[in-house]
């Protein structure tokens, strides 16, 4: 399979780790039933805590973390055959986009563990995974907008467009959890929506690089695959 392929199955996995946990958990009755987007009964990590649904979710997001680590690797390779120059930017990108992955293997590891261990990866391992996550996505969204305003190599307008658009929602989602967090009538089911969402924003963003990189990428991922 083209590792052009990879933006697609860091989409697809996450996306169908989760909301396959979050369903067998409501059929074997571990969590509740809800339509989790709109009425936030559980969060993700509930969604994949529990026996035996845990063992699929821990194993998805792990794959996941991999996937996106090397996805990082190959975004640097393809921004500098784009033409991008800071090699301290894509660095930047790269280190970062693995922190994001370190994190998100270490959250999975503790999942479902008790004690200080677990609460601390639980607190901290999503919240640096989604925030780092986030950042090297804005940086790779900017500098293809930038090649953009000046009118250089593709891909779309309109690609570009739904990764700043996304990227915009995504920071006002995080910024809506502030208030949710003091304000909410509940503030864990407030948390909850937020958090379910935003992980959809999250990883519809690679989605958006698989049809840049179908644009602009066969020859330079074919290129990193034939050297590694």
């Amino acid at each position: 399979m083209s590792l052009r392929a990879l933006p697609l199955l860091v989409f697809l996995l996450p996306a169908i780790g989760a909301n396959l946990s979050m369903w067998l958990s409501q059929s074997l009755g571990l969590i509740p039933q809800c339509n989790v987007y709109l009425e936030g009964c559980a969060s993700i990590s509930a969604a994949g805590r529990y026996e035996p649904v845990i063992f699929f979710f821990r194993a998805t997001m792990i794959a996941t973390a991999v996937l996106m680590m090397l996805f990082w690797r190959l975004s640097c390779c393809w921004l500098a055959e784009l033409g991008e120059r800071s090699r301290t930017r894509l660095v930047v990108i790269e280190v970062i986009g693995y922190v994001a992955g370190i994190f998100l293997i270490l959250y999975s590891t503790f999942l479902g563990t008790e004690g200080d261990a677990y609460r601390l990866m639980r607190r901290y391992g999503v919240t640096v995974f989604f925030a780092f996550s986030y950042l090297a996505q804005l940086l790779i969204t900017g500098v293809l907008w930038h090649r953009l305003r000046a009118g250089l190599a593709p891909p779309s307008a309109w690609v570009l467009r739904l990764m700043v658009a996304l990227c915009a929602l995504m920071l006002l989602g995080g910024l809506a959890s502030i208030p949710a967090a003091e304000w909410a009538l509940d503030r864990s089911a407030a948390n909850n929506i937020i958090e379910w969402n935003l992980s959809g924003l999250l990883m519809a963003w690679f989605l958006l690089v698989w049809l840049a990189w179908r644009q602009t990428a066969f020859h330079v991922v074919f290129r990193v695959q034939a050297n590694t």
